[in-house]
């Protein structure tokens, strides 16, 4: 099956070449990047979906590089459509496609060197005898955390405690750091520990009893804090890895392929609903094409973005040379603590690329380009599409449930900086979910530990039952 497949993935290849050629001819380079582009996605999931073990991170990336970065690239490139929040990026249209294409290739090709040297398993499932009393205490804790945080925020940086919600103010998206002064991203950071509320409701669920409601509370009011200022990428990713977690715990028989399709469709619809719930008072009609355009139209297109970049670095500025990826280790330094910190390399990069300061991302192979360029992209990528394959095999081959919801979060958080292309400040924004997670998920935590089960048996010589424990 695995030689079938590799055939199949060499045609389209070979395919995508002579195509090359033959547009060439005609003088469309831009044309002849998007084919291959096109060919090297299809040849991808047809490898994901084809495996005997299903990658569900790796399908989550493949979904997100189609919707934010394929479906814009073709619109660019076919259409015309080459404005985002007022720039106009056609400068860099066929550079920008390259460096999706050879980040597509290389993902590609980082998954399978992964797989063939370290094949990832059937997922291993587990039925955990879980304290709900700790799971709760937990929860309970992480949302007092969050919303602690959204208060400092609010507090700290004059902002009103009621613009945070959004979805009532009437300039919508924006307004609450519109007001927020000075430098406080650590209760940024916070507000994501709320998030561990969300990771452990499967578990809390998956406890049965009428007491399981807590849990479903907790869990309400972290999704207030991570969805109530609009910013959808925490919340997704806190979502997927309570999915993750759900199908590692879960009883039933799940097809994971199935549940991706549902996933995705739910990140479209849902994502669409919060975007349009964003918006100002007077735009707020939710309509099936306002839905369609909140989800895969300008808010979430990468790649003209990535196209504005590839007309900035180097023309204008050079290139970084790695200095984005030292920041993350400095960025986790409050400001107050080190006033001289500087902004960002990726930051003074979109400065330029985007004077509005409109909020553009590209995805994170974008920096990659920024970085080191072309050769920077194919090395980067084969790296990453390593990682996640890499990653998906520690959560499948996971025999204990701490190492489990581990790789869980972390898969999650890696594709959300898939996404967003700024490794520095993305680790800063969800540092208090990893940090907590990994409170959580130690040896010796008390919160993901084993109970002891009772065993019902008899007395001898009377008849009666009694309960026992086995540890």
């Amino acid at each position: 099956m695995s030689r079938w497949i590799a055939g199949v993935c060499v045609v389209i290849l070979a395919g995508a070449g002579l195509a090359i050629v033959k547009v060439q001819a005609l003088g469309s380079a831009g044309d002849s990047w998007l084919i291959i582009l096109w060919l090297s996605w299809i040849a991808a999931v047809v490898w994901t979906l084809t495996r005997p073990s299903f990658s569900i991170l790796f399908a989550a990336v493949m979904a997100a590089m189609l919707l934010f970065v394929i479906v814009p690239a073709t619109d660019a490139q076919l259409f015309g459509l080459t404005t985002i929040a007022g720039n106009n990026y056609s400068g860099g249209i066929v550079r920008a496609l390259e460096i999706a294409t050879l980040a597509q290739c290389g993902m590609l090709a980082g998954a399978i060197v992964a797989r063939t040297f370290w094949p990832v398993p059937g997922l291993v499932t587990l039925s955990p005898q879980l304290s709900p009393s700790r799971l709760d205490r937990a929860a309970r804790w992480s949302v007092c955390v969050g919303v602690l945080a959204v208060i400092a925020l609010s507090a700290l940086g004059g902002a009103s405690l009621r613009n945070f919600f959004v979805y009532t103010t009437a300039n919508g998206y924006g307004t609450f750091a519109r007001e927020t002064t000075g430098y406080l991203g650590y209760t940024v950071a916070l507000q994501s520990v709320a998030g561990l509320a969300l990771v452990l409701l499967p578990l809390r669920w998956g406890c049965g009893g009428s007491s399981r409601w807590p849990g479903v509370l907790f869990a309400s009011v972290a999704t207030f804090v991570l969805l109530g200022g609009g910013q959808r990428g925490r919340f997704f990713a806190v979502a997927l890895a309570a999915c993750l977690v759900y199908l590692k715990t879960s009883t039933r028989s799940r097809a994971p392929r199935r549940l991706v399709v549902v996933g995705v469709l739910v990140l479209v619809v849902f994502g669409g609903l919060v975007g349009v719930a964003r918006g100002a008072a007077d735009s707020r009609q939710i309509t099936v094409r306002t839905v369609v355009t909140a989800s895969i139209g300008s808010g979430n297109d990468l790649f003209l973005p990535l196209a504005g970049l590839a007309s900035t670095v180097p023309s204008q500025i050079p290139y970084l040379g790695g200095t984005s990826y030292v920041e993350a280790a400095v960025f986790l330094a409050p400001r107050g603590l080190w006033t001289s910190k500087p902004e960002g390399a990726i930051v003074q990069v979109t400065a330029v690329m985007d004077p509005g300061n409109s909020g553009l991302a590209f995805p994170e192979f974008g920096e990659m380009y920024a970085n080191f360029g072309l050769p920077g992209v194919m090395i980067g990528s084969l790296l990453l599409g390593a990682l996640i394959e890499l990653i998906s095999r520690r959560f499948a081959r996971a025999t204990t449930l701490q190492e489990a919801v581990f790789a869980a979060v972390c898969g999650a958080v890696l594709l959300d900086i898939f996404t967003r292309g700024a490794v520095a400040p993305m680790i800063t924004s969800f540092a208090g979910l990893l940090a907590v997670t990994a409170v959580v998920c130690r040896r010796r935590s008390r919160v993901l530990a084993e109970t002891p089960s009772p065993v019902l048996s008899r007395s001898p010589g009377t008849g009666k039952s009694r309960h026992s424990v086995t540890p």
